[in-house]
């Protein structure tokens, strides 16, 4: 491979690692609205057992 386009591979992968950095830092600050209060646990009440469907209850 000669070294222009040697070159241009490395800017490329540069540009792309950039631009996935970027949207990692917007998709990290995102405010997702999770449930909280009685109404609705952020812990299990009652843990799945090995081998039960997380549904069954």
């Amino acid at each position: 491979m000669d070294r222009k386009r040697l070159g241009l591979w490395a800017v490329a992968f540069v540009l792309v690692v950039g631009v996935m950095e970027v949207l990692a830092l917007k998709l990290g600050s995102l405010e997702l609205p999770l449930p909280t209060g009685p109404e609705r646990p952020t812990v299990a009440d009652r843990p799945a057992q090995v081998g039960e469907s997380p549904s069954q209850n």
